[in-house]
Parts: structure tokens; sequence; C-alpha cells
């Protein structure tokens, strides 16, 4: 059988002085990864909703647009689905 050497782990006490303070070292590294998981990941998202906010508003730029060339096109029957849609909206706003 080979000897085996009696070497102190990294994790041991003796390369920290104490248990308590090898935990305490371990929370505190803990505790600094987990502040910058959350600040990437809430970077990210901003970054995504940044992206997705100025889709919207690109895509209701177009609808927009859409609706008002038909109420050009059209605009007696335009009056008169507004006109329907706020008889609509006052009913059930009364009730």
């Amino acid at each position: 059988m080979a000897a085996t050497s009696q070497e102190p782990q990294p994790n041991s006490s003796a390369s920290y002085g104490s248990p308590e303070k090898a935990v305490k070292d371990d929370v505190d590294a803990l505790r600094s990864d987990i502040a910058s998981l959350a600040n990437s990941v809430s970077k990210l998202a901003t970054e995504k909703v940044g992206g997705a906010a100025v889709e919207a508003q690109a895509m209701a730029k177009d609808k927009i647009s859409d609706i008002e060339s038909a109420i050009r096109q059209n605009p007696t029957q335009s009056a008169l689905i507004a006109v329907g849609v706020g008889f609509l909206i006052g009913l059930v706003l009364t009730r």
C-alpha cells in the first residue's frame, strides 16, 4: 500500500483558520455570485423587453396607418361603427 500524505485540503480549517470563517467566506462568495447573476438577468431582460417594445410600436404605427386609410375610404361607415361602439360602451357602463 502506498503511504498517504496528510496535506490540508483547500476547504479545510487549516487553510481558513476556522470552519465558521470558511462557511462565512463561502456564503459571501455565493451572495456575490447571486448578485452578479441577478444583474446579468436584469440586463438581458431589459434588452429583450426593449426590443419587443420597439417592435410593438412599429406594428402599432402600421395598424394605425391602415385604420386611417380605411376611415378615409369609408367615412360614413366608420362614423356609424364609432357611434355603435360608443352606444354599446355607454350601455355597459350605465349598468
